[in-house]
């Protein structure tokens, strides 16, 4: 039996491999948890693992001296943390810290470069995927200076939840003032707006998701621009579903 047929592929790159392709990666990972705050890459160091997101997803985030962590992008089942890794380059750009439970396939950097030499549609997925990363980082600067915070929360919450794939993500306030590089009293009061208008609910750490086509509604039009940029170079991908997740009564 293939290690495809033993393990449900959940990562969209991989599912859009080969089934050749998908065995002779697999085999060379193994399945990993993902633990919230956990620091998976730091910046300037050698590449040690990659990892293909399932369930669990990674922010990557920028320091400047004097400031709080900022977080520039996301990475879920969507796509891969270690992807420049395709440019011949093993020194880590960005530094990678989880920000959402869950597993993922992780393989060591050594052993993805002898995989790549053998699969020429994992390498071209892999630079198809970094083209849209760097569209994505482009996009987050541009909306962390010009869109008011209510916006960047809904943004930032739908694209958790996407990758998260379920209604509650465990979060306090302070994290995501952190994230969204603001004083942590602007995101109390954005999400108390929202818990007033039924959007979300928040209690100790953990923020639930009640009406999302609101928060579709509320959020900046970047949200939907990043997803048309991934379906137009990887293929359609999916967000949460819409259904059933009106204001709980």
């Amino acid at each position: 039996m293939s290690l495809l047929t033993q393990s449900i592929i959940q990562n969209h790159l991989l599912e859009r491999l080969p089934v050749s392709e998908q065995n002779d990666l697999l085999q060379h990972c193994e399945k990993v948890e993902l633990t919230f705050g956990e620091e998976l890459c730091l910046p300037d160091q050698p590449y040690q693992y990659l990892y293909f997101p399932l369930d669990g997803f990674v922010s990557l985030v920028t320091k400047v001296a004097g400031h709080t962590p900022l977080e520039i992008g996301l990475v879920g089942n969507e796509g891969m943390l270690g992807v420049t890794l395709i440019l011949g380059i093993d020194t880590v750009p960005i530094q990678a810290v989880v920000q959402g439970n869950g597993m993922a396939w992780r393989i060591e950097a050594k052993a993805l470069q002898q995989v790549l030499a053998n699969c020429p549609q994992l390498q071209r997925c892999l630079q198809q995927y970094l083209f849209v990363l760097l569209q994505q980082l482009a996009l987050n600067a541009g909306c962390a200076h010009f869109h008011l915070l209510e916006q960047r929360l809904a943004r930032w919450l739908l694209m958790s939840q996407d990758r998260a794939h379920r209604e509650q993500l465990q979060l306090t306030q302070q994290f995501l003032a952190q994230m969204l590089g603001v004083r942590r009293s602007g995101v109390t009061v954005a999400a108390s707006v929202m818990q007033r208008q039924q959007l979300i609910s928040y209690a100790r750490g953990e923020i639930k998701i009640l009406n999302r086509a609101a928060l579709l509604t509320q959020s900046c039009e970047c949200y939907q621009l990043s997803l048309n940029n991934y379906n137009a170079v990887l293929g359609e991908l999916i967000p949460t579903p819409t259904e059933d997740m009106a204001p709980s009564p």
